[in-house]
């Protein structure tokens, strides 16, 4: 890959997804007996394999000492459908869902009494979309581990 190129498409998935993302919400760096306690890995030996997996692909980088933290110029694709609050995870999609829901919701709430069945099928592709973007949202979200969805 070359240099210049900030974009990951590295495949990362299961503990070494893990790991990312536990480095990711953590921000500072870790050694291989943190991590390996953190993710609850049997040796230190499978912390140290999937932080060199990550390091491998720019992902992370290391320190003179031996501690890693994620590079903050490598993006993983994977994680741009999420973003973190306060140490827990969200799916993007949920913006636009609550907006969607918001925008159908107010609508009807401020023209109840003016509701036909007109209004209703110009309503329905927004309760339609509203319904599609919630589905995906959770979706998105139920397929992170437990260990994922937030920071302990």
């Amino acid at each position: 890959m070359p240099s210049g190129d900030k974009e990951q498409s590295a495949d990362i998935s299961g503990n070494t997804l893990n790991v990312y993302f536990y480095l990711l919400r953590k921000k500072q760096t870790c050694g291989v007996r943190e991590i390996q306690r953190a993710m609850g890995f049997s040796s230190p030996s499978s912390a140290y394999y999937h932080l060199e997996k990550l390091a491998h692909n720019r992902i992370l980088t290391k320190d003179s000492y031996g501690n890693y933290k994620v590079n903050g110029e490598t993006k993983v694709r994977l994680i741009d459908r999420f973003f973190v609050v306060h140490g827990i995870v969200f799916p993007k999609q949920i913006i636009y869902a609550t907006a969607t829901t918001l925008m159908c919701l107010s609508f009807t709430f401020l023209f109840w009494k003016a509701i036909t069945p007109t209004v209703f099928l110009a309503l329905l592709p927004g309760i339609v979309a509203s319904i599609i973007l919630w589905y995906d949202a959770v979706k998105l979200y139920s397929s992170l581990p437990l260990s994922k969805r937030s920071v302990r």
